[in-house]
């Protein structure tokens, strides 16, 4: 096999993998709304299981990129996949919320290392040629991998229990520890270790320093995803149960309503890099333009109860797909920056740590709020934390035009 084919197999099998990553890590997430129809648990106690997977999940993202870069990224993406299936099999048995609580919690914390190590697979073995449009097409695994989680989810519901959606993100899980088994040893060998770019003075390679974190605004950037990710997945999140409680939706229905939010992310990915190669690659800037399109739809949802299901169900998929497809600048083409000091699967796990945290704070507080002050009250912190997004985006313009420059 020539390196071409086999540089091109790898990564579509990554891309599977990653894909079905996301199904089995979003299967609690999409069984949401019929755990709390059922009366399994109530929106609090969904909301801090979800945002305990996210904080241990937050944690471990942390020190992954870290270990990513001396580890066997093989070895890591395989051990996710184990304690994801695992922990989908045992929800299909599981009814006590202590219990969930801790397995899931688990499942979070160990899957620690598969972003970075993807990273760093995509960054030294898939070939030079092929990794900007491997990069960019990475964009896409989360929201196909939460498309198949809600769809399987829906279609499930309208004919069985709830159990039978761990068990079928179990097994697929199951498919795609056979595909990085074969990934690593018959396509992996074949590929030598590709030396990232390097530049002149530049830093150690492998290591932060105070420079490059503030240089290249790394810390803006965290607590920019931050607020991303708490709008993003708390409107993905909480959307079914908003339309089921509002509308009166069934559980089924408004899941698959959900479902066309997750399709417009796919459209979101595309939009939004058109707007990050309009401003010749510029990723500050390119935010910049996303979320003042994004805040007048955000006031449009201050009257959601006054609103068709419909028109709400269209508003909130307007926003989700530019504020989706702005994470991938994020998560994938800022990390790609800090490649020319080594440190691209360290930085793609504190991205990914940063982003995991406003999950948690979209799955716990959210829910909490939705729960003392009603929907209106999330919608309106969410509303707020948009301008406060804008706020820093602006401020740290001098530092990302010195960064640029240099």
């Amino acid at each position: 096999m020539s390196k071409e084919k086999a540089s091109s197999g790898l990564f579509w099998c990554l891309f599977f993998i990653y894909v079905v990553n996301i199904v089995g890590k979003t299967s609690f997430s999409a069984a949401t709304v019929a755990l709390i129809d059922e009366g399994i648990l109530t929106k609090m106690q969904a909301g801090l299981i979800s945002g305990v997977f996210w904080l241990l999940y937050a944690f471990g993202q942390f020190f992954g990129g870290f270990i990513a870069n001396k580890a066997n990224p093989y070895t890591l993406i395989q051990s996710t996949i184990i304690s994801s299936m695992l922990a989908n099999f045992l929800f299909v048995f599981e009814e006590n919320y202590i219990l969930m609580l801790l397995t899931w919690g688990i499942n979070g914390i160990l899957q620690f290392g598969f972003w970075p190590a993807t990273l760093k697979i995509v960054s030294t073995e898939i070939l030079p040629s092929h990794r900007p449009g491997a990069m960019a097409k990475l964009g896409f695994c989360y929201c196909l991998g939460s498309i198949v989680s809600y769809v399987l989810t829906a279609g499930i519901l309208m004919y069985s229990s709830y159990r039978y959606i761990f068990l079928c993100c179990g097994v697929i899980t199951a498919i795609s520890l056979l595909a990085s088994v074969y990934t690593q040893r018959r396509l992996s060998p074949i590929l030598q270790m590709n030396e990232e770019r390097v530049i002149p003075n530049a830093p150690k390679k492998g290591k932060f320093t105070w420079r490059i974190v503030w240089d290249s605004g790394l810390i803006f950037f965290c607590l920019l995803i931050t607020i991303r990710n708490f709008v993003d997945s708390g409107i993905k999140n909480w959307m079914p149960v908003i339309i089921m409680e509002t509308y009166g939706a069934t559980p089924s229905f408004s899941t698959f309503l959900s479902v066309g939010l997750l399709v417009t992310n796919i459209l979101g990915v595309m939009v939004c890099m058109y707007v990050y190669g309009k401003t010749r690659y510029n990723e500050l800037s390119a935010l910049q333009i996303i979320y003042i399109i994004v805040m007048p739809m955000m006031l449009v949802l201050l009257g959601f109860e006054n609103m068709n299901m419909y028109i709400t169900t269209v508003v909130m998929s307007s926003v989700t797909l530019l504020v989706y497809g702005s994470g991938q600048i994020m998560m994938i083409n800022y990390p790609n920056r800090l490649g020319q000091y080594g440190l691209i699967a360290a930085t793609g796990g504190i991205i990914n740590s940063f982003a995991a945290f406003g999950n948690v704070i979209a799955s716990y507080v959210s829910g909490y709020i939705a729960e003392h002050y009603g929907w209106s009250g999330t919608i309106l912190i969410w509303n707020v934390l948009i301008v406060i997004f804008i706020i820093v985006a602006i401020a740290m313009i001098p530092i990302w035009k010195k960064f640029r420059r240099e």
